[in-house]
């Protein structure tokens, strides 16, 4: 095949060329990448991971599969009814009434549980897990994966049940403390599991464009700049702004959950619209927002857009209520968490577009007379490039909704 050059915004390549090198295509700037591409890793982007497995079409590929789905769910069966168990056994031995505590514990049990559900996703035994993984890729599952993410995942639990059920950890903390267990181990052995099965078709030879941990954004970020800032701050001014005139002017009688509502409507506007804005880089920006269809546009607003918004905005109220014990938020406070939801949401929209705009421009780099062509495919199956052999179908990614099978 020789070495297949091409051009790609917001990607960065090593070997074959010098790293970062630019190249003017018509009026924009694009960079060189060669065949191999450098993988780096950050590691301190909240959630982002469940994000990129779900909305980028190669990885939410890799993690549905029929096998995979069945496989997964046996897995996800224990790690919650150890939660349960361990819980009941401890409750009156360790003070889970306090929050701190509770969280710590969530944290620690949700490490344990991600490190064995990636095991399992990468079918390895722990021995060979440790002598062959890298040792930044096990502190990153360990680390944010499972003890952060498990702690996140608590807070949200914690924040939902206060606002919308009226059942506060603080006032009665039996109930609240136990979900705050058993759903956050649960979802934490889903995504280790796929982070895992992603890392073992990768071993195998599959090449995947983006890999769930952070990388892709941080060569984002190094790139494309400009135009991620210039979402970022609008998604938060926008979230700021409805906040303080929420503030300002609200009269309704439902507390914190009006508010909240309208904060996250605005966010998840904000995020779809730098999903469009990045997946069309090429068009005019009139003509990145048109919509081909109404009802997939409705779909993907509503998840993932609207749903990871209140999903940081419910953190950030259970990180303020439970652990800094704040009653009374005042004007600034509320400001900053509506604008953190709204600008983390636009970001995350817009690298999302970005990253599925580099996956049809990476597969479009394959004619479709080569895809025709069964013992063609079979050779680039068997280098990584595709992930079965006759298998022409091209991914759909019109609007990079998720499907029936992602909530699974």
């Amino acid at each position: 095949m020789g070495k297949a050059r091409r051009f790609l915004p917001f990607v960065r390549g090593r070997k074959g060329g010098v790293e970062g090198q630019t190249k003017r295509v018509g009026y924009r700037w694009a960079i060189f990448i060669p065949d191999q591409c450098e993988v780096s890793v950050l590691r301190e982007i909240p959630m982002l991971h469940r994000l990129a497995l779900r909305v980028i079409p190669q990885l939410n590929a890799t993690v549905t599969e029929r096998d995979v789905r069945r496989r997964k769910r046996w897995v996800m069966l224990a790690p919650g009814f150890v939660a349960f168990v361990l819980y009941r056994l401890l409750k009156d031995i360790l003070p889970l009434s306090d929050p701190l505590v509770l969280l710590a514990f969530s944290g620690l049990l949700s490490t344990a549980t991600a490190y064995w559900a990636y095991a399992m996703g990468c079918a390895e035994s722990y021995e060979r897990i440790y002598r062959t993984h890298r040792a930044g890729r096990l502190f990153w599952v360990g680390g944010w994966i499972g003890f952060v993410y498990g702690v996140q995942l608590s807070l949200l639990v914690l924040a939902i049940l206060a606002l919308f059920v009226d059942y506060n950890f603080l006032v009665h903390p039996e109930g609240p403390a136990m979900m705050a267990l058993i759903i956050p181990c649960t979802s934490v052995t889903r995504d280790a599991f796929e982070i895992g099965h992603v890392v073992r078709m990768e071993s195998q030879g599959v090449r995947m464009v983006t890999f769930p941990d952070g990388g892709s954004f941080r060569e984002l970020l190094q790139r494309d700049f400009r135009h991620l800032a210039r979402w970022v701050g609008m998604g938060l001014v926008a979230g700021g702004s409805i906040a303080v005139l929420l503030r300002l002017g609200w009269t309704g009688n439902v507390g914190e959950i009006g508010p909240a509502i309208l904060v996250c409507i605005v966010a998840a506007c904000c995020a779809h619209g730098a999903f469009l804005s990045g997946k069309r880089p090429l068009d005019n920006f009139p003509d990145r927002f048109k919509i081909e269809s109404w009802w997939e546009a409705c779909r993907f607003w509503t998840w993932p857009c609207l749903t990871f918004a209140f999903t940081y905005y419910l953190v950030q109220f259970g990180l303020l209520m439970f652990v800094l014990r704040i009653e009374e938020a005042v004007l600034f406070v509320h400001l900053a968490v509506a604008g953190v939801t709204a600008g983390m949401m636009a970001g995350y929209g817009y690298f999302l577009g970005a990253r599925v705009f580099v996956e049809a421009q990476t597969q479009g780099s394959i004619s479709e007379g080569l895809k025709r062509c069964p013992f063609v495919m079979e050779i680039l199956a068997k280098a990584g490039w595709v992930t079965s052999g006759p298998k022409t179908d091209p991914v759909d990614i019109r609007q990079g909704e998720p499907s029936r099978e992602m909530l699974s």
